[in-house]
Order: C-alpha cells, then structure tokens, then sequence
C-alpha cells in the first residue's frame, strides 16, 4: 500500500513539474494587466509566459509555438474580441487541445460571457479584478488536464502508426492473417488471407468452419495434430505446410504459423498466426525434384546405353560378316536377319535410353511435323481400340522442326497409346492438333519442362483424349521412370518423352483432371523457311559394297568390337591392326605410321582417351582421316572435337554398310 502511495506521490510531482515547464500565452490589450498576470504566475514557479496584445498575434504565436500549453485570454479587445480568438483557437484542429481559461470584467455580463465562451471552446472562466489563489488553482487544473490530454495523444499516436507499420510489414509479404477464438467459435480472416484464395473480403464468414472447410482433406489430420501438440506446449509455436481450397476450387500450398493463448486452467482460448502462399515454392521444387532426377537416372541410362551400344557392336558387326561369307541361299540367312533386326531393334531401346539422359539427337533434320504426325497415326491406328476415333487436324502453315524422326514419332506413339489405355474399353477419342505459336509468358507459367535457351516461335503438338483424366499426384509422378498406373506397366514410358522433348529444346505442358480427360502439349522450335531435304538412299551390300586397301588402326577397349569391327575391315580389304586402349593404340601408331591410312577410335578408352590419342596423332600427322566410334550420340560427342580435325563418327552400333560409307568418305576426302 505505501509502495502504492509513493509511487502516486512521485508521478503528481514529476507532472506538476511539467507543468511548471509548459509555455502559458497571456492574451490582453491592456499592457498592465499583461505584466500583472504574468509576475503573479512567474511568483508561483512557471517558467516561460509568452505576451500578446491582440488576437491576431495570440494566433500567430500559436502557429509558431507548438507547445503553448495553456491560453489566459481577456474577452474585450479592439479588432478581434476575445470570443473569436477562442472559436479559431477551438476550431483549429492543430490547437483544438490547448485549454483556453476566459478573463474578464467590468461592463460584461458574467452569465452572458460565460455561455458565451463556453459555447466557443472555452474551459474555465475568472472574473477581474484576479484571485490569486483562485487563478493558481485553475492554472495548475488546466496545465495537468493539457498534459493530460497530450499523454494520450502521442499514446494514440503511436499506437497508430505501430498499427500502421504492422500493416505495411504484413501487406508487403501478402501474408494472411488469421484470428480464431475457440471460447465463441468464430475466426477473423484479413482481406489478404481472402484475396490469396481468390475470394473478396464479403465473401466469407467469419466463422470457424471456413477454417476447416479450406483445409484437404488428405492434409487435415496433419494441420490438426500440429494444433494439438502446440495447445499440449509441446511446441513453442504451430507451424504447417498444407492445402488449401481457393475460390476455383483448385488447392493452393501454404505455410501457416501462428501461437496460442491458453486460460488459467491450461485450455487454448484462442489461436492467432499468419498464412504465406508457398505455391510457387513448392512449384519450383518440384521441377528441381525432377531436374535432379533426370539428371542422376540420365547418368545412368546413358552409361547403360553406351556399354549396351558396344555389345550390340559386336552382335551386329559378326552378324554382318556372317552375312558376307554365306551363300545367298544358305539356311542361316533368315536367322541371321533375325539377328540382325533384333539388334537394330535393341538400338533403338538404347536411343530411347540416351533420349532420357538428354543425349538424343541422334540424326537431326528438318521436318514437316504435319507430314511426321500423319505418317505416325497410320502407324498408330492398328493399335488402339476401334471404339477410339483417332482424329487429326494438321496446321495450314508448313510446322517445319528439326528433329529426329524416330524418336519425335516415339514420342507421338507413348503418347497416343497413354492415351488410348486412358480411354479404355469405353467409346472415346483422340486428337492430334498441330498449331504454329508465338510464346508468350503465360506460357511459361505452367511448363514441366523449360529449354536451356527460348525461341520466338513454336510448333504446338497436342495429344488431346476423352479418357479418365489423372489427378495432381499422378501428375506430379507420371515423368518419373518405371512409373505406371497399370498393374503390368513397365519400362522408361513418360520419362523418355521428356528426355526427346529436353533433347530437342523444347517444351512441355499437361492439363488433366479426374474424368474430363487429359492434353498433353510439345512445343518445339520452329523453323522459318527451311526446305525438307530427300529421304536418303539405302547403301549397297554385297558384291556392291566399297573396299579399300591399305592399313587401319583399330583402338577400342572392348574385345567383342574389336573382333568383330576387325573382321569387318578385313572384308572391306584393309590390313587391321589392334589395340586394346589408348596408349597401345598411340604405341602401335608410332611403330606403324608410315602404313596406316585411317584411324578408328573409341571414345572412352583406360589409361588415354579416344581424345587424348587424337591429340598425339595430330602433332605427328595432321591430315591423316580419324574416325570417332562411341555408343553415346554423335551431337554431344563431336561438340568436344570441334576444330580438331576429326574425319567422321561411327554410332555404335553399325554395320557394314555404315562402316564401308564412313571410310570411303573420309578417305576420299583425303
């Protein structure tokens, strides 16, 4: 109680020692009066009287003096009477708090002033000839009610602007406020926690169940156990990433926090956070999710294809001496062509591999897509159910793109027969649309996949069907290898279909949903006014085949393909010579190098690279032909031999006829 006391005591004393420091403005015309009032106030301790001798200067003392704290104003003056320096003092919102106190005497009636003033702003009134004690008692009043006044102005002050910058902190991260009180079971929700769903203010109630209504239901056990565990104190604050429904019925991603208060008994009563839209977060993610994915199956996929390449080198290279050597008639033949398209078929299995990994472009050329697609749904057609109507609508314009045919109409048949399996037994229908495009940044927004670097103008390739649709999960995992929503489903699938669409710098796009069907959108590069070259001709065989004479070194670290290349050459007519890495193969091109007329390299080889060797080779014989041999694809690989002066390349796996074409080539350039 006496610690109450004194503390009373002590802030009385602090304001009255405030007061004592607050300017007083003394209004009269009389000089005398003027010099009376203010000894009597300097006798009583005040510091600073300001004098005016008329209206017009009190209020040009006012304008420049912000912290006059009190007005002792005489009513009768020449010009502009005390009445009106009162309303003007009253009525201006920059001195409106400042207490004016009313001196004055004799002619005027005293009830008739009093009303007066009092009706123009005045708070006090005291007659002339001036009570001292009287005039001490209404100025310290006056003085404490001022100070009074600007305590909870500077308090409502700043609680304005703390709410204001409160405001503009929440406002510049368009962060949702939320509020909820579980002793009422009603919720606040800011405008912007509303604007982010997509609604307007009005347009929501502020009632609990919107909360919970909001919520998926696949995220809601998890949002109400991270309530629980914060309401248990467990938690020093409840944090969750969910979904939430918007206006379109879409779910959008959020990361909601926020912290509880509870009653003496332990109970939350109320939950207040704030809700940040995380969807373009967990947008890019997800596309650096699947970035690094292609990147570590690629790897793989292309180590796989190229070791696969080199066997069927092998395979291919002895069916194709055998091939040679028999009689047209002879009973192995039809086996051997077995042997053949089966290894030209598994080829194709490791192009689709290195179509994955990115590594693709095997034979790129310039192509009508509207030519490609027609070509493809004759292929297609035979199937797919003949419930499914496969329609095509080609563009006017020519869609010219440079590709490489195989493995674009690899990915027109993934799609369509997806397509067709969507469908399934029911009547339906799929459509191929080509369209030319101007990219534009809407666009952009929604692509899985974004090239290395954009062009202008695209041809739009689009897989419409009417099948069963897919929702955002199954989208999100349809690219990734080995998935299927088949129970037999197996093998690269989707995944390759991204791979050729990255490998050709392009883009693309999905739109589905559960039982309205799905399109699936490749956007590649246009190509303006480009003319379509000639299929090319098959090259001859047998007695047809081109020989040569003279020495090839042969370098490659795989037994098979130098046994089988090898017999290759030897039937074209040149002496081989072998060797099983790189610096062997340098060794034996030193000793020989005076009989040899070409090269064969492999690219990766132990000890020196196909690389590496060339290098040597060049300081000692800069023009003699080299040919490249690798199982990865021929773009990538010569991109690393720019300029230096190779003669050729040699996808592996080839035939005879491919080997024939590549020496008389580089040969007869030399």
């Amino acid at each position: 109680m006496i610690t109450t006391v004194n503390f009373q005591n002590s802030a009385r004393t602090r304001a009255l020692t405030e007061a004592l420091q607050t300017p007083i403005l003394v209004v009269d015309d009389v000089e005398d009066n003027r010099e009376l009032l203010e000894e009597l106030l300097r006798s009583e301790g005040y510091e600073e009287i300001i004098l005016a001798s008329c209206g017009m200067d009190a209020l040009n003392v006012l304008q420049s003096r912000s912290n006059v704290g009190l007005v002792l104003l005489d009513l009768m003056m020449p010009g502009m009477d005390g009445y009106e320096v009162c309303q003007r003092i009253s009525g201006n919102k920059a001195t409106a708090h400042i207490p004016i106190i009313v001196i004055t005497g004799g002619a005027v009636r005293r009830d008739e002033a009093l009303l007066k003033s009092f009706e123009r702003g005045a708070m006090d009134f005291l007659p002339k000839p001036v009570n001292e004690v009287e005039l001490y008692g209404r100025v310290k009043s006056a003085l404490l009610l001022y100070l009074e006044r600007m305590h909870h102005r500077q308090k409502t002050q700043a609680l304005i602007e703390s709410q204001q910058r409160y405001e503009l902190a929440v406002n510049g991260v368009n962060d949702g406020i939320w509020d909820i009180n579980l002793i009422t079971n009603t919720a606040y929700f800011s405008p912007q926690w509303k604007k982010n769903l997509g609604y307007e203010d009005y347009e929501l109630p502020s009632d609990l169940s919107v909360w919970e209504a909001t919520i998926h239901p696949e995220d809601k056990a998890t949002v109400l156990a991270a309530v629980r565990e914060h309401g248990e104190k467990k938690t020093p604050f409840y944090t969750s990433e969910h979904r939430l429904k918007t206006k379109s019925g879409e779910y959008k991603w959020v990361f909601s926090r926020g912290r509880a208060a509870w009653d003496s008994d332990g109970n939350v009563v109320r939950m207040t956070g704030s809700t940040t839209d995380i969807s373009q977060r967990r947008l890019l993610e997800t596309q650096l999710r699947q970035a690094q994915q292609m990147e570590s199956i690629g790897r793989l996929a292309a180590g796989i294809a190229h070791d696969f390449n080199n066997l069927l080198a092998a395979v291919l290279g002895h069916a194709s001496f055998m091939q040679l050597h028999l009689a047209a008639e002879s009973p192995l033949q039809p086996s051997l062509e077995s042997i053949t398209k089966a290894s030209t078929r598994a080829a194709e299995l490791c192009k689709q591999m290195l179509a994955y990994a990115g590594q693709g472009s095997y034979s790129v050329e310039q192509v009508d897509a509207n030519v490609l697609i027609a070509d493809t749904v004759s292929l297609v057609r035979i199937s797919i159910s003949k419930k499914i109507s496969l329609n095509l609508n080609r563009s006017f314009q020519p869609a010219i793109i440079k590709a490489d045919v195989a493995q674009i109409r690899q990915v027109l048949m993934n799609l369509v027969l997806n397509a067709a399996e969507a469908i399934g037994e029911e009547a339906g229908s799929i459509t191929i649309r080509t369209s030319r495009l101007r990219l534009t940044e809407v666009d952009l927004a929604d692509t899985i996949l974004h090239p290395k670097s954009e062009a202008t103008d695209y041809v739009q390739i689009e897989v419409i069907d009417t099948g069963c649709g897919m929702n955002k999960e199954t989208q999100e995992k349809i690219f990734e290898p080995f998935f299927t929503t088949k129970f037999t489903g197996r093998g690269l699938g989707l995944s390759a279909v991204l791979g050729i669409v990255k490998a050709h710098n392009g883009l693309l796009k999905i739109s589905s949903q559960v039982g309205q069907g799905t399109t699936f959108k490749i956007l590649l590069p246009l190509v303006e006014g480009a003319d379509i070259a000639p299929p090319s001709e098959t090259r001859p065989t047998g007695n047809g085949l081109w020989r040569g004479s003279g020495t090839v070194l042969l370098v490659d670290d795989e037994a098979s393909v130098r046994e089988s290349t090898g017999n290759l050459l030897s039937a074209l007519g040149f002496r081989v010579l072998l060797a099983e890495n790189g610096e062997q193969g340098l060794n034996t091109f030193t000793t020989h190098v005076k009989d040899i007329v070409a090269v064969i390299l492999d690219l990766t080889m132990p000890r020196l690279s196909g690389g590496e060797v060339l290098e040597q080779i060049r300081k000692v014989c800069p023009t003699l032909p080299v040919l490249l041999s690798s199982g990865y694809n021929e773009e990538n690989t010569m991109e690393q031999f720019t300029g230096k002066g190779l003669a050729g390349f040699l996808q592996k796996p080839f035939s005879l006829n491919d080997l024939s074409a590549k020496l008389q080539e580089c040969l007869n350039a030399a």
